[in-house]
Order: structure tokens, then sequence, then C-alpha cells
């Protein structure tokens, strides 16, 4: 009986195939009932269809073909057949799906057909947001779900996927990170402190961060020009040496070097510094040792105080 079906049905495709059809107020002429299912004769006629064709026919169902005058025609026999016989069906053409109820009565919805593109982008979205259990995998996901339009076909698939959705517990809620500005609380470390004594003489830091530096080792005629700093960060330093204060400033890398004269003001009034021996005549005077207060302040206004020893043996 199918293969009686199908080929009647191609037969009656080709003929009516050459035919323009009416507006639609109820199916126009050139349509082929299949069952529940109609189709126009050109969509019908298109080889690309046949699959969907043949598969309506398999799925049972009176055939019925609306002709060039209006009427309706059974196709098994040939003969005209009552309005009234004709059942409620989902009509398709290339591009939209319309349905309409028994006695091919006036439309009652009509939508655009939902590609299978969207229907295959929602449908990965849906699996990508089983998979990962993400939330925003699964709001994309339920976004182009309901995108699709309620055809018949797509209405069922929109309905699965909405219900895979709801069954999808998200395992990784995240809050909004609020990022807090780090706040600077560390003072600023004097790493080292040397003198420039001809070559660079190293002081020896003690546990507590403070220095001594010894001119036992130096010549008399050698010439004291300048101390030098080297600081864990950009910063400044107010030194305190013999009852007089200056500020200076560290550069990024952390050295600095202040000439003795900015040190000792009138002690060693040459820009040339002062001999060893001279100095070690001063310090005879003041204990044998003279010390600086060194007290540095990074930008966040974190600050350390250091002393540092000059002795003369």
């Amino acid at each position: 009986m199918n293969k009686k079906i199908i080929g009647s049905f191609l037969a009656a495709v080709m003929i009516a195939g050459t035919t323009s059809i009416s507006a639609f107020g109820a199916m126009g002429s050139g349509t082929v009932v299949i069952g529940t299912k109609a189709f126009d004769l050109s969509y019908a006629n298109d080889p690309a269809n046949f699959k969907e064709i043949a598969s309506a026919i398999v799925d049972g169902g009176m055939v019925y073909v609306k002709n060039f005058d209006g009427k309706w025609i059974n196709n098994i026999n040939g003969l005209a057949t009552a309005i009234s016989s004709i059942p409620a069906v989902i009509y398709k053409n290339a591009t939209e799906k319309i349905s309409f109820d028994a006695a091919d009565l006036e439309t009652k919805v009509t939508t655009t057909i939902n590609s299978a593109t969207k229907i295959l982008a929602a449908t990965q979205a849906v699996i990508k947001a089983e998979i990962s259990k993400v939330q925003t995998d699964v709001d994309t996901a339920n976004t182009l779900v309901n995108a699709l339009l309620a055809d018949t076909t797509s209405s069922k698939i929109k309905a699965d996927l909405l219900s895979r959705l709801s069954l999808i517990k998200v395992t990784n809620v995240t809050t909004p990170i609020v990022t807090t500005p780090s706040v600077d609380i560390t003072a600023p470390i004097l790493n080292s402190v040397a003198l420039t004594i001809g070559q660079s003489v190293s002081a020896i830091k003690d546990a507590s961060g403070n220095f001594k530096v010894s001119l036992a080792a130096a010549k008399a005629t050698d010439m004291f020009t300048a101390v030098n700093f080297n600081t864990s960060e950009k910063a400044t330093v107010k030194v305190t040496c013999l009852g007089r204060s200056k500020t200076f400033t560290i550069n990024d890398s952390g050295n600095l070097t202040i000439p003795v004269a900015d040190l000792l003001g009138s002690y060693a009034p040459s820009a040339a510094g002062i001999s060893v021996g001279t100095l070690k005549n001063y310090l005879s005077l003041l204990g044998n040792s003279i010390t600086l207060n060194a007290t540095l302040t990074d930008a966040s206004g974190n600050a350390s105080t250091k002393t540092i020893i000059i002795a003369a043996n």
C-alpha cells in the first residue's frame, strides 16, 4: 500500500509542480495532505525534502491533493472528497509552517520555521551547560532555547531542552570578586652602607639593622669623600650628624651617594672631602666616633630609623 501511495503522490506532485499557489485563506491549490501533515507541492518536489515526505507517508494516514480547481481529491481512488474529510494539519513550505484546523478552515497560527541551525545551536549549548555546570553556560543555553519559536515541531524540542536545563545543578556559583587595593605598610630597609675612602669601605650591619664602620685600616692621607646608601626602595632619608640634619632623595634603584661636605659641614668644607688623619683628630675629641641617624621614609609614609657609627678604630 505504501508503494501505491508514494507512486500516486509523486505523480500528482510532478503534475502540480508547474502551477502557482494561491494566497492563504485556506490551504492553496497545489497542496498535498499526508495524515496530519500538509506540504506545498514545490516544497515536496524538492529532492532535498524527499526523505521528509517519505517519512510522512510511512507514518500513515490518508493522502489528499488539492487540485487546481480548489477541490480536494482522494489520492488513492482519484475521486473528489468532502472538505470535512480533511484533518487538522501542519502545512509546510520552504519558509514557514502554518497550522490549519480540520476541514481546511482559516489559519489559526502562523510562525516562521525554526532553522535547523538554531535548534542545533540551542541543543549544543544545553549539552555544554550539562557538562560544565557553569552558570554563564546555563544562562547562554537558556537564552538560545527560549529564542526558538513555538511551532509544533520545535515546541517539543524546546520543552525538552528547557526541562534538561532545569535539572542542571550549578556547581561553581561565583560571587563578584571585589579587589581591595593593597596597602603598603612596610618601611624601607637600609640594606648597606659604605664609605668612599679612595675605595669603598663597607660598614658592618648588626642584627638590629644598624651599621658600624672603622677607619683603622685607612691611611691618614686617604680622603674620605662620600657615604653611600643602598635601600630596599625609593625613599627619602633624613640624616642627622653633629647636630645638623639634611634630607636626601634615594633613587628608584635604592641608591644614594652623599658627599662628606653635606654631612660634616664646616668639619669638611672642601668638596674634595676630608683626610682620614684630620677626621681621626676630630673623632678623638668626640669619643673616637660619630653617629649618623638615618630616617628613611617611603611614598606611603612608612619610616624606619637606623644608626651608622663611624669609628676611629
